[in-house]
């Protein structure tokens, strides 16, 4: 029998992610992920803050540490409830910048009624090349994002996939095995490929990709209403939450 779904098992799994891509240090309140090399990904530089008490003392010390690398100080939420109702004040006080997140979890839990593309060739990516590269600077995210993907890649069990129309790179998507969960990410089509059914062909594909290589629970996170569509087609189901998703950060040192 698999395993029952835990939301504790995602939400552990969603925490801890970024040390595919970055190092990570354990702290009595929380953790510091941190990457030297790519200190514009807040995603690769943040700090989680899972123990709310003595909360003051906790900032402090994540100001003086990434302040200490030259990285701007930024945390990502633990996802718990009301955790913010502490949070919120003490962020304040220290002059840090709060966003809100409209995100949602979404778990792979029917059957897709989307279909592949025969117009699209996919296939896995184990190296960026230089059109891989400039569409991710460019088009998707960022230079930082290229590092990010660039680190990405030394890992087994990430596993990057592109779609070409006419050897041309039009979409791409991303699957990375955890234990019992694994989590989909970098999902992007190109502007001038849009409209042609390609991102719901590339979600067909990596769901159909991801069953052949694990029995793992599937799950992703997003805010974009048109993405969403796209992945309640794919089966994917929106989760209940009693928590928010939200980023806190410094602009300047």
């Amino acid at each position: 029998m698999p395993i029952p779904f835990n939301m504790n098992r995602l939400k552990d799994t969603e925490i801890h992610y970024p040390q595919r891509f970055s190092n990570m240090l354990t702290k009595n309140y929380g953790l510091l992920f941190y990457n030297e090399g790519n200190k514009a990904s807040q995603e690769s530089n943040h700090a989680v803050i899972l123990d709310l008490i003595g909360v003051e003392s906790s900032l402090r010390d994540i100001e003086f540490f990434y302040k200490s690398k030259g990285i701007h100080p930024c945390i990502y939420p633990a996802l718990t409830n009301k955790e913010l109702e502490i949070l919120t004040p003490l962020l304040e006080d220290h002059n840090f910048t709060l966003k809100i997140k409209q995100s949602d979890f979404f778990l792979h839990d029917h059957e897709s009624s989307l279909r592949e593309s025969e117009e699209l060739k996919i296939e896995r990516i184990h190296q960026l090349d230089i059109d891989i590269m400039e569409t991710i600077a460019i088009e998707y995210g960022g230079d930082w994002t290229i590092k990010v993907v660039e680190r990405h890649l030394t890992h087994p069990s990430y596993h990057f996939l592109g779609g070409y129309y006419q050897g041309e790179l039009a979409t791409m998507a991303s699957v990375s095995i955890f234990a019992g969960y694994s989590r989909v990410d970098d999902v992007f089509t190109r502007e001038k490929f849009r409209g042609k059914g390609f991102a719901g062909g590339m979600m067909h594909h990596l769901i159909n990709y991801h069953r052949n290589i694990s029995q793992n629970y599937l799950y992703l996170q997003s805010d974009l209403p048109s993405a969403i569509k796209i992945y309640e087609k794919a089966g994917f189901s929106r989760l209940p939450k009693d928590f928010q998703f939200w980023v806190a950060y410094k602009e300047h040192n």
